[in-house]
């Protein structure tokens, strides 16, 4: 018998009408016209996600903002406080505070209040109607707070810079550049709500009739790999814009409530450099979990592991003369689990329930990777928030100074909430995704 590698014939992958019905019926299409390949693909079961209580984006943008406004005054403190309980001491008050520039606390006050004023206007209204009363009386009182909040912005920075030396006002402009690597010369993510904050997440996709006027987004279970393609290309692009928009968030607070006052520090003034400079890490690291927590519910993390189970993932197999029996990839084709194809790039072996990633595809190996385990994002976050609370522990139990006790307090409490969040979420989608795990194939 002669030597050589045993190819299998060619599965044919299924019909573009085929495509259609079954995007259409959301099930597996006709029995009559699958292909013995596609016979043995089955839909992979989703797990029920519960409602689990979150803040609305304006609560959240309060919460963050008390959050900056205090981190900025824990940071005065230590720069500016005073020996004042010792007996000969000449101080009468716990800070200097004759050496606190007030125009640069209102502008930086201010700054991080845009966030919540800019929430506030897109999201409140006093009624459905433009007709009421009511609408042009809340829409009237966000003209009056935009018209406020921009005059003294400006009152506010132009003293702060008439008090200071040009390359001191230059450090005000500096997030401008990371703007810039993030997001490009786009100006949306400043406005644009679906991108400022996180769109609504929904289980099921929205009928004409109950369209809202915000989007939603949502997973529809379909065999077409190209339309599962398509929906990770868009779940990966919405991904990483709301990860840019906690990066330079969680950097713009850290920047302005915790650097920025140091830098407009008289140089005659003596403070713990060490200090501060952990305090901004710290400030950057619960501001960081704070947006991330918010950004990245649980029924959105739900919403894109359904959509790394219908991806899959492919396994280069070594070997090239390897006598592996193989069906040649195609686009149109959804491949079961363990099925080895031949591409361009070599063979690969199919993981996952199912597969309709493109194999040698970095972009869909890292999507299947990242949340095709349900819980992984939480479990790193989780980690990342017991780190930084028993760093914090630590810290608190070596300092004795009064304004570290109580700045280390402060951060304390705000990653305790971080913690409950995630705890709660993460004990949730546990028990919902235990079934899935015992039973992963079905019906949707």
């Amino acid at each position: 018998m002669p030597s050589g590698r045993r190819v299998l014939p060619r599965t044919h992958g299924v019909s573009i009408g085929a495509v259609k019905d079954k995007v259409k019926d959301g099930i597996n299409g006709n029995a009559d016209d699958a292909s013995p390949m596609a016979s043995l693909v089955v839909h992979p079961k989703h797990a029920h996600i519960p409602e689990i209580p979150s803040e609305s984006n304006l609560t959240f943008e309060a919460l963050l903002f008390v959050f900056s406004v205090v981190s900025m005054c824990m940071q005065y403190i230590s720069i500016y406080k005073t020996v004042w309980w010792l007996p000969h001491s000449h101080e009468i008050y716990a800070l200097n505070f004759y050496l606190i520039n007030p125009y640069l606390v209102i502008f930086l006050t201010l700054l991080m209040s845009r966030r919540v004023v800019w929430c506030f206007v897109k999201e409140v209204f006093g009624s459905k109607s433009h007709n009421t009363f009511n609408y042009w009386i809340v829409e009237t009182v966000k003209v009056c707070v935009i018209a406020c909040v921009t005059g003294l912005l400006l009152w506010s920075g132009y003293h702060t810079i008439m008090a200071h030396k040009l390359l001191y006002s230059l450090y005000l402009c500096c997030p401008l550049a990371t703007y810039l690597i993030l997001f490009g010369v786009s100006m949306r993510p400043l406005y644009d709500k679906s991108m400022v904050w996180p769109t609504q997440v929904s289980e099921k996709p929205q009928s004409p009739r109950h369209k809202t006027k915000d989007p939603v987004i949502s997973h529809v279970c379909t065999m077409s790999p190209e339309l599962i393609r398509e929906e990770v290309e868009f779940f990966k692009n919405d991904f990483n814009n709301r990860i840019k928009q906690v990066l330079f968030n969680s950097m713009l607070c850290a920047y302005y409530m915790g650097f920025i006052p140091v830098c407009f520090a008289q140089n005659t003034l003596y403070y713990d450099v060490w200090w501060v400079t952990q305090h901004i890490c710290l400030m950057w690291l619960c501001a960081f979990l704070m947006f991330m927590i918010h950004f990245l519910p649980p029924k959105y993390i739900d919403m894109l592991h359904r959509c790394a189970l219908h991806l899959g993932r492919w396994q280069k197999v070594e070997g090239r003369n390897a006598h592996v029996p193989y069906h040649a990839w195609s686009e149109l084709q959804v491949f079961h689990q363990g099925v080895v194809v031949k591409h361009v790039k070599g063979l690969f072996k199919a993981e996952g329930i199912n597969n309709s990633a493109s194999p040698a595809n970095g972009m869909h190996t890292r999507f299947y990777f990242m949340f095709h385990q349900p819980v992984r994002l939480l479990n790193w976050m989780l980690i990342l928030t017991w780190a930084l609370i028993g760093y914090q522990f630590f810290m608190i139990v070596q300092f004795t100074e009064w304004s570290h006790v109580l700045s280390l307090a402060f951060l304390l409490f705000a990653t305790y909430y971080v913690l409950f969040k995630l705890m709660r979420d993460r004990m949730i989608l546990a028990r919902a995704y235990k079934e899935e795990e015992e039973h992963p194939t079905g019906q949707s």
